[in-house]
């Protein structure tokens, strides 16, 4: 693969649970390209996922040192699992890539790999009586070829999805652009989106353990107030989200029409004279 192929493929990627590496994948295409640079991806993770796990950042990204020109970085998210039987599992999956790898795609990647194993996890536990049962595990090993899948998937269609990957980016030589305070990513709308999940699930824990304790039935209503005043204000930034998306949306179509209207006139008028047609009017 050519340096081009480097800025849009990810290098490495690793799903773990409670610190223990489950599955990983390597382009092996661009890994050597890596390996020349004395980068074991495999080693650079494990010296990483002890730090990952202990912050409290669910996503996030972190610069990998290198020798040469290949600038490389590592990404991670995380997600708490509540299972049947009251324990919680961290789920972490980190991705190694090049810093120029739109981070949309590595976002769509790794919260893909996640969402799509814990319902797989769910699907087998529901299925099968005793989760440690081998047969179970076995079939969990099986995700390895969707988590495969579903990477490869997303590289294929990286090209046709790059305008969707970039809406609402601006350049950062455009000066005359509108405001960056005005656009809205993708990037932030799967951030806050994590961001609401997490702390709705905090919320739900702290009410479950005021409960179990017998606290007053008034600290519970303190405990709802504050999640209906939350989600509130959630209701609010998703409504302002939704009108400066439709006024850009409404920006770019008038935006074109003019142009349309522009190139209409400048036709017609080279043809029947300018400025208002009189060639064709007097014939």
């Amino acid at each position: 693969m050519s340096q081009a192929d480097l800025q849009k493929n990810l290098i490495h990627c690793t799903l773990t649970i409670n610190s223990t590496t489950l599955y990983t994948y390597e382009n092996h295409n661009l890994v050597h390209l890596v390996n020349n640079n004395n980068i074991n991806c495999s080693e650079v993770v494990s010296q990483e996922l002890g730090l990952i796990n202990a912050s409290k950042t669910l996503v996030g990204s972190i610069p990998i040192s290198t020798t040469n020109s290949i600038k490389l970085a590592m990404y991670f998210m995380k997600k708490v699992l509540s299972n049947l039987d009251g324990s919680r599992d961290l789920i972490t999956v980190v991705a190694i890539a090049h810093v120029n790898v739109n981070k949309t795609l590595i976002l769509n990647v790794m919260k893909n790999i996640m969402d799509k194993y814990i319902d797989y996890k769910r699907e087998v536990e529901a299925n099968k009586t005793n989760p440690s049962d081998p047969l179970a595990k076995s079939k969990l090993g099986e995700f390895k070829l969707y988590m495969n899948q579903i990477i490869k998937y997303e590289e294929m269609n990286y090209d046709s999805n790059h305008r969707l990957y970039s809406y609402g980016s601006i350049s950062e030589n455009n000066e005359e652009g509108p405001s960056s305070l005005d656009q809205i990513n993708p990037n932030q709308l799967l951030l806050a989106n994590e961001e609401v999940d997490e702390v709705r699930q905090l919320m739900l824990d702290n009410i479950n353990k005021l409960l179990s304790r017998g606290d007053k039935i008034n600290s519970l209503v303190d405990q709802t107030d504050r999640l209906n005043t939350s989600s509130l204000v959630f209701q609010k930034r998703a409504q302002q989200i939704q009108r400066k998306m439709w006024f850009m949306k409404v920006k770019f179509i008038l935006y074109i029409s003019g142009g349309v209207l522009m190139v209409l006139y400048l036709f017609v008028g080279s043809q029947c004279g300018f400025p208002i047609f009189d060639h064709c009017i007097r014939n």
